[in-house]
């Protein structure tokens, strides 16, 4: 077995689990019915199945016979792809459920619980006696 098959067949998996994840994703976003659950479908699986198909790219570029200079800027052009998706999805799952939870957009009154044991935050600065 020579470097070639052996990159064409990692790639082939790590592109083939991708796209499974970017469509379980894609399936969780049309069955889920509430909010948090679409956030959910739509962040995690959805990154987990683009660092998938990147990876499964850069090992094919890096795996062909004629990786030269212009297949390395290819590579570094999908990590910064990587990079870029990997700091905006937190953050925007995280602006998604803000604005669900200020509009009201959980579900209904049955899909929502309550804590009914709260953490407690205490303060770990001293405080000083008011005068």
């Amino acid at each position: 077995m020579n470097w070639e098959l052996i990159a064409d067949i990692a790639s082939l998996v790590f592109i083939l689990f991708g796209s499974l994840q970017v469509f379980f994703a894609a399936v969780g976003v049309v069955r889920f019915n509430n909010t948090v659950a679409r956030i959910h479908a739509i962040t995690k699986p959805q990154t987990t199945g683009l660092l998938l198909v990147v990876m499964g790219t850069i090992i094919r570029l890096a795996g062909s016979p004629t990786f030269d200079v212009g297949h390395r800027g290819d590579a570094g052009m999908l990590l910064l792809l990587l990079l870029f998706a990997l700091m905006t999805s937190p953050v925007v799952a995280q602006r998604l459920g803000r604005v669900s939870r200020l509009e009201g957009l959980y579900g209904g009154e049955d899909q929502l619980t309550v804590n009914e044991n709260p953490s407690r935050y205490k303060d770990p600065r001293p405080t000083k006696p008011k005068p």
